[in-house]
């Protein structure tokens, strides 16, 4: 059983993505299903027919290890089980958990290649990050898309998607949202736009806290 600080409820196709900080060992957990997507469905998730909230904290029946997709080493599968709330954060007390945004999940842009992690040693990988950024901005990109707008601590210039569907609810209502915020950084398994291109990892926000 794994104790998390939920920190990401994203979506993803087929379910949800869920990360967050375990508070034992105050590293990242992602837990991953046995389907072939590893998506987290409705009757895995569920706590007492409530979705996990961000800032939640949460008993999750995990094992010890998970498929790391070649660049998420913080996946765990879940086991059979109920999922359990015990408690709630507050958004101040998970600023201690941020870590420095000079850089975000290994370099400067909004991917990273797959084949940068056949050439770094594993105990290296990552991919979450969490961050603070008091001057982030939300808009829609040409596609109509919602992107979070922000420089790193490096003051290089990010777009990344928002897959945090609690928060998009709030920019589809046109309600006014903080620009200065906490945000889970999540990197998307290996993928390719065309099936023949170099596969790439893109980089979403998968949680975003108001501050």
């Amino acid at each position: 059983m794994a104790r998390i600080i939920c920190l990401a409820n994203s979506t993803r196709p087929g379910g949800r993505c869920i990360a967050g900080i375990e508070i034992d060992t105050e590293k990242w957990v992602r837990p991953v299903s046995h389907f072939s997507n590893r998506a987290i469905t409705w009757d895995i998730r569920n706590i007492e027919g409530e979705e996990p909230e961000i800032l939640d904290i949460i008993d999750i029946p995990l094992e010890d290890h998970g498929p790391d997709e070649g660049c998420q080493p913080e996946n765990r599968l879940v086991k059979p089980g109920k999922w359990q709330k015990v408690g709630r954060k507050r958004p101040r007390e998970v600023l201690k958990y941020c870590e420095d945004d000079l850089i975000i999940l290994h370099n400067h842009t909004d991917r990273v290649l797959a084949t940068f992690f056949e050439k770094l040693p594993r105990r290296k990988w990552k991919s979450l990050q969490l961050v603070r950024n008091k001057n982030v901005s939300f808009n829609l990109d040409f596609w109509g898309k919602r992107r979070a707008f922000f420089r790193d601590g490096e003051g290089h210039y990010l777009e990344l998607a928002v897959k945090d569907p609690d928060f998009l609810n709030k920019l589809v209502r046109e309600e006014q949202v903080s620009s200065d915020c906490i945000m889970t950084i999540s990197l998307a398994g290996p993928w390719s736009p065309s099936g023949t291109e170099p596969q790439r990892c893109y980089k979403l926000v998968a949680g975003v806290i108001e501050l």
